[in-house]
């Protein structure tokens, strides 16, 4: 063999071996892309046939604002008895284990008794209620709201700290413990189907990040928000995101909030969940050209103390969401929002969430805020959920 037919040879050996590293490497890091690694297109040497891959489904259960004001822990705190969360919960278990996948806003700060255990309008609550969250059944809990600071940066990274430690199947968006984990998409496989998940706030009380920890709570950006969505995309099937917006106690849509969801309809997300409000807004479906977006525009609260009798009222979004790998299209079944409804006692001994259809006119006697004046009939509550939803099309309301 002549020298530079060797050469030749030697050279072809050393890019061969290169080629299969770049593949190993690439195939390694797929859930753990960095969020501005641009994803590069490998070049196919040959046509194979395509494969059917046919199609999967997931069910979603989705609820509000987890609002933990003093009184609910404040026959724990004078020492009554042991902390322990989960009957407040325990209504609600049966709709929301089930799920293949469940979301909760996680409204304030849950870091324990270490940092001062308070109510508004800086908030912390014992963590026994994140345990009571995780025993109800959630998989996803949204930790951006504009109280994630209320204790500072240690306490929500304590919170953070123990959700991930007692927790590791719970995925948590919007607020990170380090820079490295904030450069991190989440990317949960539920029946085959990769889903993206994000989750966004429209601020912190006017309390500034951290400036060693800009990356420390996702703040509403939409030029960031496009670049996720894009970067996500690529290694997810579906998208769905939460939202921490609009303006407290309003009920109707906000002009800002939806010219937002149709640019996230354009930016190919597939869900958005809205809370902050404190009382539900309308649900939509956005039709376009790639995909349609079901957006809940608020699902108000759902453990609280607040006393006003639209603060009690609620909503779970649920949904079957159908994907087909082949044409990579996305649509829905069995499209709903269901009131949940608040009940605590005068004595603040007792608080349930409940379902509309577990909620009938023998707690009005006993409830806080029907003792305050409020109406608190099941027939003021269906009342008040048609008018504030609607009839939207695709999606019922159920009031039974």
């Amino acid at each position: 063999m002549n020298r530079k037919k060797r050469v030749y040879l030697y050279l072809l050996a050393i890019l061969v071996v290169l080629s299969v590293e770049s593949s190993i490497v690439s195939g390694a890091v797929y859930f753990m892309r960095p969020k501005q690694e641009t994803v590069k297109q490998e070049t196919e040497t040959k046509i194979e046939p395509k494969e059917e891959k046919g199609s999967s489904s997931f069910t979603f259960a989705g609820v509000g604002d987890n609002l933990i004001h003093q009184a609910i822990f404040s026959q724990y705190e004078m020492g009554v008895t042991d902390y322990d969360f989960k009957e407040d919960y325990a209504l609600m278990k049966p709709y929301i284990e089930p799920a293949d996948l469940s979301f909760i806003n996680q409204e304030t700060i849950c870091a324990g008794e270490e940092f001062g255990l308070s109510h508004y309008p800086q908030f912390n609550g014992p963590t026994q209620i994140l345990d009571a969250v995780a025993n109800t059944g959630f998989d996803w809990l949204a930790a951006s709201s504009n109280h994630s600071l209320d204790k500072g940066s240690d306490a929500l990274l304590a919170e953070l700290n123990y959700l991930h430690e007692n927790y590791p199947d719970i995925s948590v968006t919007g607020a990170y413990r380090s820079e490295e984990e904030s450069n991190q998409y989440i990317v949960r496989e539920v029946n085959g189907i990769k889903v993206g998940l994000l989750g966004y706030t429209y601020g912190l009380n006017g309390i500034p990040l951290p400036e060693d920890m800009p990356w420390l709570v996702e703040l509403i950006n939409e030029d960031q928000i496009q670049k996720d969505m894009e970067a996500l995309s690529k290694i997810s099937d579906v998208q769905i995101v939460s939202m921490h917006w609009g303006t407290e106690y309003h009920t109707e849509i906000e002009a800002d909030q939806q010219a937002l969801a149709q640019k996230m309809n354009e930016w190919g997300v597939e869900v958005i969940i809205g809370t902050h409000p404190h009382v539900i807004k309308p649900a939509e479906i956005i039709q376009g050209e790639k995909q349609d977006t079901l957006c809940y525009y608020s699902l108000g609260n759902f453990l609280s103390a607040q006393d006003t009798n639209e603060g009690m009222v609620g909503g779970m979004a649920s949904f079957t969401l159908q994907y087909d790998f082949d044409t990579q299209e996305t649509s829905f079944n069995d499209v709903k929002f269901t009131p949940t409804v608040m009940y605590y006692d005068p004595a603040f001994t007792t608080f349930k969430v409940m379902m509309i259809h577990d909620y009938n006119d023998d707690y009005i006697p006993t409830h806080y805020v029907a003792s305050l004046g409020y109406d608190m009939s099941k027939a003021w509550i269906q009342n008040y959920v048609k008018e504030i939803m609607g009839s939207p099309e695709g999606i019922e309301v159920v009031v039974e």
